[in-house]
């Protein structure tokens, strides 16, 4: 391809679910003004993370050379509902059956007081989880599940609490947990459950593994959501 059409791009230093929304954006902004780009994969705030998933027209790298600075630009975000994304992971782990996965996020997105409808509250968070609770156990469509969580504590409790027969995921493996965990997103048999008010996190894995994204009708309050519109969402409240 000619160098006029590859472009540099520095990705956010955020968590892996910033990360693969740009990289979505991107991969369809190459698709329709056939170009590549070279993303910086960017490890400088506290969150590093190894590069674990390859997109298609897209070269993933952690330093930019002198000649690559000069190719840095920012590209409109490409928003489209229902877009196949080319990826894959770099590594291979065997398959786990479960017809839905529930991702709870806690930590960094529970607040004392809420300032962005991004965020909750302990108890807001706690309502979401019984919510969820009762939702997995009549839902007849709902035979296995499984959860992962950043909270071992909410992740217990909640598994304690669903009536149906809980499947246990494998983290023996070499691979940082929030890789595995991100990837788990991708594979439910049915759809994953956003036990949040709002994650990037699963939100981009449910379109990944081209999966509805089942949310409650708080989540449509979030600043972020055209990043939610994204994914087939489903309101299960």
């Amino acid at each position: 391809m000619d160098e006029k059409n590859i472009f540099c791009y520095t990705g956010r230093p955020d968590g892996l679910g910033n990360r693969i929304d740009q990289l979505i954006s991107i991969q369809k902004y190459c698709e329709i003004n056939n170009c590549k780009c070279i993303y910086l994969w960017n490890n400088r705030s506290f969150r590093k993370y190894d590069i674990c998933i390859k997109f298609k027209n897209i070269e993933i790298i952690k330093n930019f050379t002198k000649e690559m600075l000069k190719k840095i630009c920012q590209v409109p975000l490409v928003r489209n509902k229902g877009y196949l994304v080319k990826y894959q992971f770099t590594f291979n782990i065997p398959n786990i059956n479960y017809d839905t996965i529930i991702h709870i996020r806690a930590t960094d997105r529970i607040v004392n007081h809420v300032h962005s409808e991004d965020f909750s509250t302990k108890n807001e968070l706690v309502t979401l989880i019984n919510k969820t609770i009762n939702y997995v156990n009549s839902e007849q469509s709902i035979s296995t599940f499984t959860i992962v969580s950043d909270d071992i504590s909410l992740k217990e409790y909640m598994k304690n609490k669903i009536h149906k027969k809980y499947v246990e995921l494998s983290y023996n493996f070499d691979i940082h947990k929030d890789w595995l965990d991100f990837y788990y997103l991708t594979k439910p048999k049915n759809n994953v459950i956003m036990c949040s008010k709002f994650s990037s996190y699963s939100i981009c894995a449910s379109i990944l593994g081209n999966k509805p994204l089942l949310i409650f009708k708080n989540s449509l309050k979030s600043e972020s959501v055209c990043m939610l519109c994204n994914a087939d969402i489903k309101i299960i409240d």
